[in-house]
């Protein structure tokens, strides 16, 4: 007697088997989506530090930094898509060290200055200041 056809049974059990691999893999997909979009955010956040970074005149420390105020852009997607961030920056003396020598005595003042965008992303820039 030779089998012709699957039964019942066995395709069910196929059907169920491909559910779970679909399953799987569309839930891979999914993770990777979030991630990559989770990473071009993050990316975009560092680019808008970096612009932070760029600006000369810092004289507004512990202050919040509002790009759109600070850069003229002609796009209007740019300008709308700036106008909604704001980095936080704050300046703190972490450290102060006196150097006395017989012929001459100075400090060395480390200061850390913090950006950031919505605790979300954040850069740390530390900065050394010398005074005879």
């Amino acid at each position: 007697m030779t089998k012709k056809s699957f039964s019942l049974m066995e395709v069910i059990v196929a059907v169920m088997v491909l559910s779970v691999v679909m399953v799987a893999l569309l839930q891979v997909k999914s993770d990777n989506i979030y991630l990559v979009n989770k990473s071009n955010e993050t990316k975009e956040f560092k680019e808008y530090l970096s612009l932070a970074f760029s600006l000369d005149e810092l004289n507004n420390r512990n202050e919040n930094l509002f790009l759109s105020r600070k850069f003229d852009f002609e796009d209007d997607k740019l300008r709308r898509e700036l106008k909604a961030i704001k980095v936080k920056v704050k300046d703190e003396q972490i450290d102060t060290r006196v150097v006395k020598n017989d012929s001459y005595d100075f400090s060395i003042v480390t200061y850390e200055t913090s950006y950031s965008i919505d605790k979300k992303v954040q850069k740390n820039i530390y900065s050394f200041k010398i005074e005879l």
